[in-house]
């Protein structure tokens, strides 16, 4: 191997590892950070990121967001297995409909189960990650519901294929042109015990968003 060919590979590996460090440090701020939307459950797993994320630097939404997992949230064979609710404060835009659910929901979910993968050689097809979004009912005005399934290769274990499902909340704060974009997802079937504490959860989320 000449020297030019190694100093570019030795380049390559030195990026590697830098961008490897670096999202794990972007992951332990967020685990360290306090919670400002999602206060709860306190024994379910927090991290706060900005949006949008290293893994999914495309997405079109533009603010933060955070993360509560379940106890046994990659535990593939506890009830809770992927299990979590995700808020995400969008700032610049009080209009978030099913076309830009569906672009956020495709590019997050991809961009998350490539970049796990690529930690332990599992290569998911992008070609397979497609969410299927329909409206739903609002509660009262300005609050639009709608539920999603996205098949999602869950490359943090061993890259099993899963169906998620989502019960997703899109609440404008006008005056502030900020837009709450709350999450609720789960594997689980919607009946199942579990999305009880899920909607507990979402239903507290949208009741501090909303102006008193």
């Amino acid at each position: 191997m000449n020297k030019a060919r190694f100093s570019i590979i030795r380049l390559l590996l030195l990026a590697l590892v830098a961008g490897y460090a670096f999202t794990q440090t972007v992951f332990a701020q967020g685990r360290n950070a306090a919670p400002m939307l999602l206060k709860g459950p306190v024994n379910w797993g927090f991290e706060r990121m900005p949006i949008p994320t290293g893994f999914a630097p495309d997405l079109s939404l533009k603010g933060f967001e955070e993360v509560r997992f379940a106890p046994g949230m990659f535990d593939t064979s506890s009830t809770n297995y992927f299990t979590y609710a995700l808020a995400v404060s969008a700032e610049g835009t009080n209009s978030i409909g099913m076309a830009e659910l569906k672009d956020f929901l495709d590019k997050y979910f991809r961009g998350l189960s490539i970049s796990a993968g690529r930690q332990k050689g599992l290569n998911p097809d992008p070609a397979q990650f497609g969410a299927e979004v329909v409206s739903v009912n609002s509660d009262f005005a300005g609050l639009n519901r709608f539920t999603a399934k996205l098949p999602f290769f869950d490359t943090f274990s061993d890259g099993r294929k899963i169906a998620l499902n989502l019960e997703i909340a899109v609440l404008p704060k006008g005056e502030a042109n900020k837009t709450l974009v709350m999450m609720l997802t789960s594997p689980q079937a919607t009946n199942a015990p579990v999305w009880q504490e899920l909607r507990t959860i979402g239903k507290t989320m949208e009741n501090d968003w909303s102006p008193k």
